[in-house]
């Protein structure tokens, strides 16, 4: 009887006005507009080296480069393109929530089924995390934007990931977070090999959660998508008579970003980077007999197109950039192997006190 009534009791209080104190973030920070536009940026750039011949995991590699001193640029001239409205790739998914009920067997810590579904994810908690942050609802500390990024990731895992053996639903209260629920994801985050990608969002989550400069950021990802763009149209016309554009720079782009884990920070200029990475790409072709089924002097422009792309798009990064493309794409969850490991069922053994928890601080006990 007595559950019977604590359900009842609780069942009103979840289509109630809450009444506890629930104060937004104010102006702190970006808005859940802003981030969105941002993200749309970078889905786009994304979306465009793939189409240039790199992984995901390898655009991961390109953005955490760091753009090198001023005097580094000898040749390079990258001119910023102001943003106007949209950009080059622009895409939409169909809204549909990709994190509804499974069942226990099939259940695999509900990884997002595309990046744009983890984008729609990263901008639905973000605008949560502006609600709450400040409220009675988050048992973490709340002084500063570094614990906002952390916030944020915790609310990731609780909207996503946390769950009685299925997907989370409204039901568990997800927008509440307390020190257990803290505890256990950190525990989880560390033992499911998610430890990267949980410090890339909480990076994110503070850099936008502070006195960020948006139009800068937004100018910086749309002069790389404009640079982009205008490097594929290079390209396509480079390859006339039925080249086969797509196959070269698929097989050139890795190589390019090989020889720059190996050499741009310790390369004198960009002249000499190029140069040198250039001949490496020529003597990696050659020994691969490439030649034999691609034209020579074509695959060397569309390689020369490539080393100056990617320099380009270095030089004109900024550290949103990395943080935004290590949360999105979809590598970081292969890498955690979550169905062959036992920490999601730990997670989801410690829900059903983690949750009478929750419960107790949504009724304010």
């Amino acid at each position: 009887m007595c559950k019977r009534i604590f359900s009842v009791i609780l069942s009103l209080g979840l289509v109630m006005v809450q009444s506890m104190n629930v104060n937004a973030a104010g102006n702190e920070g970006l808005s859940a507009e802003q981030l969105n536009t941002l993200l749309e940026g970078m889905d786009s750039i994304v979306l465009q080296l793939e189409e240039l011949g790199l992984n995901d995991s390898e655009i991961n590699g390109l953005f955490q480069f760091t753009p090198r001193e001023d005097n580094f640029y000898k040749v390079t001239q990258v001119k910023t393109a102001s943003y106007t409205g949209s950009f080059v790739m622009e895409q939409s998914d169909s809204g549909i929530d990709d994190s509804g009920i499974t069942t226990y067997e099939s259940y695999n810590g509900n990884p997002p089924s595309s990046n744009g579904k983890q984008r729609q994810r990263i901008e639905n908690i973000y605008g949560v995390a502006l609600q709450y942050f400040h409220s009675d609802f988050y048992q973490g500390a709340d002084q500063n934007g570094q614990d906002f990024g952390n916030y944020l990731t915790y609310l990731y895992l609780s909207h996503y990931i946390d769950g009685p053996g299925r997907a989370p639903t409204n039901n568990d209260l997800p927008y509440i977070i307390s020190t257990d629920d803290i505890q256990a994801y950190n525990t989880f985050l560390s033992s499911a090999n998610l430890s990267s990608w949980a410090t890339a969002l909480a990076g994110l989550g503070s850099a936008v959660y502070s006195d960020i400069d948006y139009v800068s950021n937004l100018n910086a990802i749309n002069t790389v998508d404009q640079t982009l763009s205008l490097s594929r149209q290079d390209i396509a016309m480079a390859g006339v008579n039925g080249y086969n554009t797509k196959g070269a720079v698929e097989s050139i782009a890795p190589l390019i970003k090989a020889y720059f884990d190996e050499h741009y920070y310790t390369a004198s200029d960009d002249e000499k980077l190029s140069q040198e990475t250039f001949d490496y790409v020529s003597s990696q072709l050659e020994a691969l007999n490439f030649y034999e089924n691609f034209d020579e002097n074509i695959t060397k422009t569309i390689t020369d197109l490539l080393i100056t792309t990617f320099i380009s798009v270095i030089c004109s990064s900024v550290t949103l950039m990395g943080l935004c493309v290590s949360v999105i794409p979809l590598f970081v969850y292969e890498a955690t192997g979550l169905i062959q490991t036992a920490v999601l069922v730990n997670l989801q053994y410690s829900f059903s006190g983690r949750y009478a928890v929750r419960t107790g601080i949504y009724l304010g006990f």
